[in-house]
Formats: C-alpha cells, structure tokens, sequence
C-alpha cells in the first residue's frame, strides 16, 4: 500500500520524521531491514549534550523540549553537568572560555579539591571544567518511545525486509532516507560518497559499586569535533545511563573495529581518571557506527537534483540531542512541499551530488 511519505531508517530520526509527518495529516510507512533504535540510536552511550556550536544550539534546546513531551519521568528535570577532565589549571581555563560562549553552560573551574568533593570516584589530581549539559537517557527506549507515537499517529512500520530506493520512489509520493550510516550506500550516485560516513564508536559496559554524579569527559574531546581535528581517537569518557554504565568512546573513521581490540585500551586508559575502574566488572562490549557528515553538521532537506527524495542524515555523535528536532524540520519541509523551511547550515543543500546523475529516477 502506497503512502504520501516512505522513511527509509527506523532510528530516532527516521521515527521523529515519521511521527510529524503523521501530525501533518500524511501518511506514512517506515522501513527497516534490522528493526528500530538498531544501529547508533539504540547503541550510543544515552547522553543529551550540548552540541557546542551556535548554528545547532537552537535545534538541541527544541530536542531537549520535545524528549520531555514523549519521554515525561523518564527524562530528567535539570542536566546531570558534563565534567571535563584536564591535568592542568591553564588548560581548565582554556575551557572555560572556550565554553563561555554559550551562557547557557555557565562553565566552572574546578581545582582539583574542588573536582574531588564534586566528583568523588575521581583521582585526586584532576582539574575539571563544569558544563551545565547532560541528560542521561536510556537511548534505545527513547527511540522505541517515539516509535510508539507514531504508530498511536498512524504511521505504519515494515520491519525486518530491505527497502528497495527505486520501488519505492514509483509507488510512493515522498521518499526520505533516513538509514544512518547506511545513507551513502542507499543514494549511490546520488550524493558524494564522502557526504555521510562511519565514525566508530566503541563502549565498555562496566559495573561499579560507586556511579558518577556527572558525565565525565576528557576535556580536550569536544572541542575537536566540529572542526574535525580529532587527535584522541580512544577519549576517556564514563558516562551513567538508565540503560548501562560505560567507559568509551572511540572515534574511529574507516572498517568496522573490533570491539576485543579496544575495549582494553579504553579500561586501561579509565583508571588515570577513575581509580575504581581498576576494578571495575566488564559486562560486554558495544560497537555502533556514528553517521558523520562531512562537515559534522545535520543534513536535512531535499537531495539535489531529485525530485521527491529527501535525506534527513549526518548527526554523528549527536542524533539523540538533535534528532527529535530535526525530523520536526524536516516534516514542516516535506509538508509544505518547501525545502527553504530548513535552516542554510542544515540544509542538504550543502551536498554536491555527482554530475550526470541527477536525472536518475
């Protein structure tokens, strides 16, 4: 049965998308070969953060509004505070103005007494810089819960077959592209195969007696992202979800790591800021692959050069604090049949697909 809209993607985008669209009064049918929340929205350490970049801070702090509109209890009131982890006072206070920026963060220098009391599973040496950022929330139940609403909305869900792009663009109306890292493959030829690539993510699922009061975070991992100057590809960070307790991340470009070749790089790396984690019981192992654009920013809007096909892709690390926003975007765009709804640095506009091809159907 033909449907007004077809979603390619069954994680947190694609199922915001489709709940939107359905608010629009269209209809909708949502596809995915493995299932909903199965690829990085279902597997990422469950951290709304801040994205640190002013061209998307409007769209986090809609997210946030909107997580607490489906997710009620379950999402927490106030920020948990993300803490990062330096060894020196000039470099705490490098952060601080960096993060001063935004006012909204309110940044603080901690010594490393102060970062103790704050923090007490840390090693007594560390110096801390204070964000007022973090919502831990279990990621896979907030994608399952969106999913949710947009079936109560109306929207259909055809899980565990492969969508074919061609067939469904003669029977459908509008065709999104929603598939994460599987964005590339699905518009082959459409889109430069550098527009939306894996960053690999590794975590360590642990058990503690003790669990941090705040996400902790090496400080110099966010201030590399956006512009892509990563020079840690295996940043300590130990982040407290409703779903697990992890030790992570990496940022891995290329094949598939394994996760028996990291995970004790990452475990060796945890107790310099983390005594207990010397400890520390191993559960198990995650990997999941980040969609990265190549500019490190949302892409949203209509693929160029075709007619009635849209990608809503790129989020990286960030698609649980923009997602939710971002399909509400998109929705507006697709029902108003006017891509211009989405903002320049979102928009998918920003694609330069390959010559020659744009007039494949």
């Amino acid at each position: 049965m033909a449907s007004d809209v077809a979603i390619i993607g069954a994680g947190i985008v694609g199922c915001a998308s489709a709940y939107f669209l359905a608010q629009h009064g269209m209809s909708v049918t949502v596809l995915d070969r493995s299932g909903i929340g199965a690829g990085a929205s279902g597997r990422n350490n469950g951290l709304v953060e801040h994205t640190y970049d002013a061209l998307t801070t409007a769209l986090y702090e809609e997210n946030v509004a909107l997580l607490g509109e489906f997710l009620g209890a379950a999402m927490p009131g106030e920020p948990v505070g993300a803490m990062l982890l330096v060894e020196d006072e000039a470099t705490a206070r490098e952060l601080a103005a960096h993060y001063g920026s935004f006012p909204e963060l309110a940044p603080a220098v901690l010594d490393p007494q102060q970062a103790l009391a704050e923090e007490p599973l840390l090693a007594g040496d560390m110096w801390g810089c204070l964000l007022h950022t973090g919502y831990p929330i279990s990621p896979l139940t907030a994608t399952e819960t969106v999913a949710e609403h947009a079936r109560a909305a109306g929207v259909r869900f055809l899980l565990g077959e492969a969508a074919d792009l061609a067939a469904l663009r003669r029977t459908h109306g509008e065709v999104v592209v929603a598939a994460g890292t599987g964005t590339g493959p699905a518009l082959d030829g459409l889109i430069d195969a550098g527009a939306v690539t894996p960053l690999w993510g590794v975590i360590v699922l642990v058990e503690l007696t003790r669990h941090p009061r705040h996400a902790l975070i090496e400080g110099t991992l966010t201030r590399g992202l956006l512009a892509g100057a990563i020079d840690d590809v295996a940043p300590f960070t130990l982040l407290d979800s409703p779903s697990w307790l992890a030790v992570g991340s990496t940022l891995l470009a290329g094949e598939e790591p394994r996760g028996e070749d990291w995970g004790p790089r990452l475990l060796d790396r945890g107790p310099r800021f983390v005594p207990s984690l010397a400890q520390a019981r191993v559960r198990s192992t995650l990997v999941c692959a980040r969609p990265k654009s190549f500019d490190n920013r949302p892409l949203l809007g209509r693929v160029p050069g075709q007619e009635h096909l849209w990608i809503a892709s790129g989020h990286g690390g960030r698609g649980l604090s923009l997602g939710l926003a971002s399909g509400r975007l998109l929705a507006d765009a697709i029902s108003a049949g006017d891509e211009r709804l989405i903002p320049e640095p979102l928009s998918s506009a920003r694609l330069e697909h390959p010559g020659g091809r744009a007039d494949r159907p």
